[in-house]
This record gives C-alpha cells, sequence and structure tokens, in this order.
C-alpha cells in the first residue's frame, strides 16, 4: 500500500519560491545596489543636458529666421518655451524611460514595478492628501531653511548660474499661456519623472543597500544636490527627504508625485496672481514671519508624526 504524499503548506511553497528568486544583474556580479545609484545619477545628469542641448539645437534649427549660430544662440536664450520643452525632453526621456531601463539590472522580471514602487497600497489615498497638506504647511519651514541657507558662501559661477535660471523661470511665468505651460513643465513633468527616478530608484537602491533611514536621508541629499543650486540646498534636500518619507511610509510612489506637483504646480499657479512674488529673493537681510514659521515647523512635526503612526499601524495590520 502505498504512502500518500504530503501536500506542501503555503509556507512552505513561499520558502521554495524565495529560495529559487533569481538573483537580479547588479548582485550576480558583484555591485552594489547604492553604488550603481550614485554612477547612474552622474551619467543622468551629463544625458540630461545632452538630451536637453540636442533637442533645443533642433528646435532652433526647425525655428530660426537666419541658420547663423550666434543669432541662433541669441534666441534660444528669449525662446522659454523651447528651453522648457528641452528640459522636459531631458526629464522624459533619462529620468523616466531610461530609470526605468536601469531598473532592469536591480530588480528581475516581475519585481520591477515593486522595486520602484510604482503601485496602490493600503494606505495610499490617505497619505497622499496628508502629503498633499504637509507640503503647503511646510513651505515657511522651507522659507526660513532657504534663509540659513543664504549666508552659505557660492562661488560667483555657481550664483550666476542661478541667478540667469531664476530669471529665465520668472520671464517665462511672466509670459503669456505661461500658466498652463508652467504647470505642465514645472509641475506636471518634475513630479512624474524626478520621483521616478530619486523616490523610485535612488531610494530603493539605496535601502536595500543601506536600510530606510540612510535611504531617505542621502536620497532627499542627492536630490537636493542633483539641482546644482548652493543657495538651495537646505529646503531642495529637506523637500527630498520629505517626499522619500511619504514614498517610504505609503510604498508607493503617487503620494509623492502628487505632493511634488502641489509644492511645484502651487508655485506657478500662485505667481500667476501675484507675480510680484517672482522678483522676491531669499537673502540674510530679509524679514521673517517668525510666527508663521513656528506654526508651520509645529504643525509639519505633527504631520510627519501622523504620518509614522500610519506605518505602525498598517505593520501592525500585516502582522
Amino acid at each position: 500500500m502505498n504512502q500518500q504524499e504530503k501536500t506542501p503548506s503555503k509556507s512552505e511553497y513561499d520558502e521554495i519560491y524565495q529560495e529559487n528568486i533569481p538573483e537580479p544583474w547588479v548582485e550576480r556580479n558583484g555591485f552594489a545596489h547604492w553604488a550603481m545609484a550614485v554612477g547612474w545619477v552622474i551619467v543622468a545628469l551629463i544625458a540630461f543636458n545632452i538630451v536637453g542641448g540636442i533637442v533645443g539645437a533642433v528646435g532652433m534649427v526647425l525655428t530660426a529666421d537666419s541658420l547663423d549660430p550666434q543669432a541662433m544662440m541669441e534666441g534660444l536664450s528669449s525662446n522659454f518655451d523651447l528651453l522648457f520643452l528641452a528640459n522636459s525632453s531631458g526629464q522624459i526621456l533619462v529620468m523616466a524611460l531610461a530609470t526605468i531601463l536601469v531598473v532592469k539590472m536591480h530588480a528581475v522580471k516581475g519585481q520591477r514595478t515593486e522595486f520602484l514602487r510604482l503601485k496602490l497600497s493600503g494606505n495610499v489615498w490617505q497619505v497622499t492628501a496628508i502629503g498633499a497638506v504637509l507640503f503647503v504647511i511646510a513651505q515657511p519651514t522651507i522659507l526660513f531653511l532657504g534663509w540659513l541657507n543664504s549666508f552659505m558662501p557660492v562661488p560667483d559661477v555657481m550664483a550666476q548660474m542661478q541667478e540667469t535660471m531664476a530669471e529665465m523661470i520668472a520671464s517665462f511665468l511672466k509670459s503669456d499661456n505661461a500658466l498652463l505651460l508652467g504647470v505642465f513643465h514645472i509641475g506636471i513633468v518634475p513630479a512624474v519623472c524626478e520621483e521616478i527616478m530619486y523616490r523610485g530608484y535612488v531610494q530603493r537602491a539605496f535601502e536595500k543597500s543601506w536600510g530606510i533611514v540612510a535611504a531617505i536621508l542621502i536620497s532627499g541629499a542627492i536630490f537636493g544636490a542633483y539641482h546644482l543650486q548652493i543657495s538651495n540646498f537646505l529646503p531642495l534636500a529637506t523637500l527630498g527627504v520629505f517626499l522619500a518619507y511619504l514614498t517610504y511610509i505609503s510604498d508607493s510612489l503617487i503620494p509623492a508625485m502628487v505632493a511634488h506637483f502641489v509644492n511645484n504646480g502651487g508655485q506657478v499657479i500662485a505667481s500667476s496672481y501675484y507675480p510680484e512674488m517672482l522678483d522676491e529673493k531669499i537673502s540674510p537681510e530679509m524679514d521673517l514671519p517668525i510666527f508663521l514659521i513656528v506654526l508651520s515647523l509645529v504643525f509639519t512635526s505633527a504631520l510627519l508624526y501622523y504620518l509614522y503612526s500610519l506605518k505602525s499601524s498598517k505593520n501592525m495590520a500585516e502582522s
């Protein structure tokens, strides 16, 4: 009489599956996830500028009245639609699409969406709503950090580049039809593309190597540094940390994308109604709204703590 074979339990099936998952290319070849991420950030910065330069050059050739190189360069500097098209092209092709291809080296087929957190989760809409409120309430705090950052010495070359960039954005937002184009180029495109690269890819790569706390802090710092604005590093890095925190709490990119849009798109919309804000510069001499800053710090801290409690509750429910 043959003894009936025992059917493996679900936990045994899961254990067998985990033991037989193929390693991603990065691990098979002995590379560290974080090192690959740093390498891609550097390559992406170069590729972003190359793509933007090509798109800008092609656009000028197609639209310029004269093919004189000097005249074309002068025309490009004042053609804001073309400049922002070039910038958005670089973000879409490099930060989003190329980053998705790079992820193939970090995760095997079937796990890449999970790696990038391009998914919904149990608390995603709750965290999305709180994140949107957080990025409104935190604005005085970000202003205060910008004021602190203004005491940092900046090389003349970097200061000139940042001032030129700020003037270009201000001129664009003061031009006709700037609202819709600004919401698209400054609001929507960065909210999607930068989140895929920084919170989706960079944060996850560092998380796999060094854990979630280091991943949040380092990915936020890289986000701040990537903009090449030394005098805005503190506020940009802090925004990056907040976005990384939202991503960790929700295990989804959606809250960070929405919060990023609230921050960028909100500034575009506000400047369309109050264009004088485009001429305001953060400096050590500026008058700070101390009361608003204190309120912002208190409520920002409270929201961050509440978000942490949501993560804890979710973990307890799943255990």
